[in-house]
């Protein structure tokens, strides 16, 4: 992964679409298509490390990815999308309309911005249009903790991937200039 750039770049033209509405869930269980491919992903930071997963109703299927002790919540959640992304893309999906929740809207609301100063959320975009160009994707904010199954489950299996020993050096993401400062404060 790159590190995070000071120099913005600016992105008019986003073929996949976002939805951040609380509406969406007052129903516990809103109607998706029937055909859809499900997933949902999340990232997690706690003491023992990072984590991000994904975790797909439709398919079933799952990956966890430990990131060390470096990146923060917001770099797990945006890695947590772009590696659902990368997924779909290696599995050749075309003309599909796949689903990816995600309980931050940081995250989406970053994705959906014009102005980007992280390369992180710039390579999301980058994937979630490629993947965009043959298929419909639409990213969907989910509530966190509110018993949602899928969310749940990416939650927990995120956490764990936290616990997970990173396989390769460290930093798996670029240091963001806050855990520079705390880690020069402590």
């Amino acid at each position: 992964m790159r590190s995070d750039h000071t120099i913005p770049v600016y992105n008019y033209s986003k073929i996949f679409s976002v939805i951040i509405d609380k509406d969406y869930w007052r129903n516990k269980d809103p109607e998706v298509p029937k055909d859809a491919l499900i997933w949902f992903n999340d990232g997690s930071r706690t003491d023992l490390g990072t984590g991000s997963d994904i975790y797909g109703l439709k398919p079933n299927k799952s990956y966890s990815f430990s990131l060390g002790k470096f990146a923060t919540v917001f770099q797990t959640e945006i890695y947590a999308v772009l590696l659902c992304a990368y997924e779909n893309i290696r599995r050749a999906y075309k003309n599909k309309r796949i689903l990816i929740f995600s309980d931050s809207q940081a995250a989406l609301k970053a994705l959906i911005g014009l102005k980007v100063i992280s390369r992180l959320v710039e390579e999301c975009q980058e994937g979630l249009s490629a993947l965009a160009t043959l298929n419909e994707v639409t990213l969907v904010c989910v509530p966190g903790h509110h018993g949602i199954l899928g969310n749940e489950m990416a939650d927990r299996l995120a956490k764990q991937a936290s616990a997970m020993p990173l396989l390769g050096p460290e930093p798996a993401l670029g240091i963001h200039k806050c855990l520079v400062r705390e880690a020069i404060k402590s």
